[in-house]
């Protein structure tokens, strides 16, 4: 009742226009209202379904690799259906409705489905935010992803600093991720050091805005960057540093948020992205972060990795994927590229690929139909179904020349959460408990795919090792200081809300280099170059970054889990759990809730039984 009065207030209307709506729209326990509960559930899923697919269809010039992006495109991928229906719900009384016969604020665990139904019901109608602002925000948002999409590198035209680096004509990366995964393929590659390192730098200008804005995805540029200079069409010119622009971007969607702030539930987009969205406080998401960047374990691993590489560690080797895959990729690009050569071929592997992981043929066959794999703009992203007559997308940038390597394994990762996204969805019982908890738990999904790349591409199925369990800490390691800096920096920008752009560059670099002093500086050395501030998913605005180590967390739960188990066969049932509580559903699903210590305890018993080095490295401060 308190809900629905919170509600109501909005409409205002009187106490006796309150009471009337309440005694002719209260349905008591019973058969009557399970029926309302499956009429609200389905009228629900239909129009968020709607919604879903009218905002696929307007962004298709802005995400696929294959449209152009025009001032059309950049229009029509800003349109939204959706910026006006919390206003509706309100004005046509559907909000009132729902939150006086299953409003809650509730926490506790439901003991049935229809239970769980109803408590994710209850959020519906809850908020009332303006069409305006939630047009304006949707609309910001296009515009920054299309500068995140946008800002790609052409390595081939810039002369580094060391004349001896040089790539391959047509290199054209993202930032980060694919500057990010081209130096962690650099491992074992003749002339690999110093195209990390020149990298490592490049990503540093990126953060500091060095990089000039003419080389911003411009293959006419040329930057030489000895010299400072930066050459078009024949003509050269000092080369000028593009600035805060970066975080220009980030402001203009933080100020479009926090105009809605008012109308949250909690108040404001930080609290109500862990209390309401993600169901995880804030407080224990930065403790399972900081147990992580703590642990002793840290710094052995560290220890293990320059024994293994033969040097003192750089910064840059906090991104090194290298514990247990060798000098070099399972399969070389040539080979993968031969096999799929574009979109359609990954699209006609799916069931095998299914199959090959475990999956039943005819279910295999089922999960494929659901999915349409195409070629990104972005370096990947995978979008669930809206509804039950809309389809799974899978989305990966692909080479021109074929599908490289680790194009494949950004496949693996985004398939990963597209079989969750479909076993998830369909079948489900309940249209509001389509899905799973949060991203965090998705992520888990596509880590377990990405394990397996190498396995579907037809190499032998090895079993984990102990080099295995410190890579799994090592990449969770390394995400989590830049989910520490994203989480703290958000909290800036709300202390210092009149703060600009330069100013917000600054603090991003500062926070930045403080976590980096004290969790990684006596494993990978003083100067972190930036990198824990790199992460385009910053300026998103969205506090994406922590679904990654806590993804990781429980990917490693789920992997333990799996350990003597197909599959194929278990992840059905495990995904039918829907998306009900976080620790209920790792409770549910896998019998424990969300916990770091397996992680760090699996590392450290590692420790014992890697096999000695080669070279011995000094020891890395901290040590004993």
């Amino acid at each position: 009742m308190n809900a629905c009065a919170r509600v109501w207030v909005l409409h205002r209307e009187g106490q006796a226009a309150f009471a009337d709506f309440c005694l002719a729209h209260y349905v008591p326990p019973g058969p009557k209202k399970e029926a309302l509960l499956r009429r609200l559930d389905h009228l629900w899923g239909e129009i968020q379904g709607g919604v879903t697919m009218f905002t696929k269809c307007a962004r298709v010039g802005l995400d696929l690799e294959e449209r152009e992006i025009t001032p059309t495109e950049q229009l029509l991928g800003a349109f939204t259906t959706g910026s006006h229906l919390e206003e509706d719900y309100r004005a046509f009384r559907i909000a009132p409705l729902v939150q006086l016969n299953f409003g809650t604020i509730r926490r506790d665990i439901p003991a049935t489905r229809a239970g769980w139904a109803a408590r994710r019901l209850a959020k519906w109608g809850r908020t009332a935010v303006p069409a305006r602002l939630t047009a304006a925000a949707h609309k910001v948002e296009s515009e920054v992803d299309a500068f995140i999409t946008g800002y790609n590198l052409h390595l081939d035209r810039i002369s580094f600093l060391d004349p001896t680096v040089r790539f391959p004509d047509g290199t054209r990366l993202i930032s980060h991720w694919g500057l990010r995964d081209c130096l962690s393929a650099c491992y074992g590659e003749s002339g690999g050091l110093a195209k990390q390192r020149a990298i490592m730098g490049l990503l540093r200008q990126v953060v500091d805005g060095k990089v000039p804005e003419t080389m911003i995805d411009n293959p006419a540029a040329s930057w030489d960057q000895a010299s400072g200079t930066i050459t078009v069409d024949g003509v050269a010119r000092r080369a000028r540093g593009h600035g805060s622009l970066r975080m220009r971007q980030f402001r203009s969607l933080f100020h479009a948020r926090r105009a809605i702030d008012p109308y949250r539930w909690e108040g404001n987009f930080l609290t109500e992205t862990f209390e309401e969205e993600r169901e995880l406080p804030e407080v224990r998401v930065r403790a399972l972060l900081t147990a992580i960047l703590r642990a002793p374990v840290a710094a052995r691993v560290g220890n293990v990795l320059a024994n293994l590489l033969g040097r003192a560690l750089e910064p840059f080797d906090i991104y090194c994927r290298r514990f247990a895959a060798g000098a070099s990729a399972p399969l070389s690009n040539l080979m993968v590229a031969k096999r799929y050569p574009d979109a359609a071929s990954l699209q006609r592997a799916l069931p095998d690929i299914l199959s090959r992981l475990g999956f039943a043929k005819e279910l295999a066959g089922w999960i494929s139909g659901k999915i349409r794999v195409e070629a990104s703009r972005s370096a990947g992203h995978a979008w669930p179904p809206g509804a039950h007559y809309d389809i799974q997308l899978l989305r990966v940038r692909l080479s021109p020349s074929g599908v490289t390597y680790r194009e494949f394994v950004t496949f693996m990762h985004e398939l990963g959460h597209c079989v969750e996204g479909v076993l998830s969805s369909y079948r489900m019982d309940y249209r509001v408990l389509w899905g799973v908890p949060n991203s965090a738990i998705s992520e888990a999904f596509a880590f377990i795919f990405q394990d397996r790349a190498a396995f579907a591409l037809g190499e032998e199925d090895k079993p984990a090792t102990p080099e295995t369990a410190l890579q799994h800490f090592w990449d969770a390691f390394e995400i989590a200081g830049s989910a520490l800096v994203e989480l703290d920096f958000v909290h800036w920008c709300y202390r210092h809300k009149g703060a600009g752009a330069a100013q917000m560059q600054c603090a991003l670099r500062a926070i930045a280099d403080r976590i980096w002093a004290k969790h990684y500086a006596r494993i990978l050395g003083r100067d972190g170059h930036g990198l824990l501030a790199v992460y385009s998913h910053m300026l998103w605005c969205e506090l994406y970054l922590s679904n990654y180590p806590i993804g990781l967390i429980c990917a490693h739960q789920l992997r333990h889990f799996l350990n003597d188990k197909s599959l194929g066969g278990e992840l059905p049932r495990i995904c039918a759990v829907g998306k009900i509580y976080p620790d209920a559903w790792m409770r549910e699903a896998l019998g424990r809730p969300i916990d770091a210590a397996p992680l760090i305890a699996d590392a450290t018993s590692a420790l014992e039984v890697v096999s000695k080095p080669r070279f011995r490295a000094a020891p890395l401060a901290g040590l004993n």
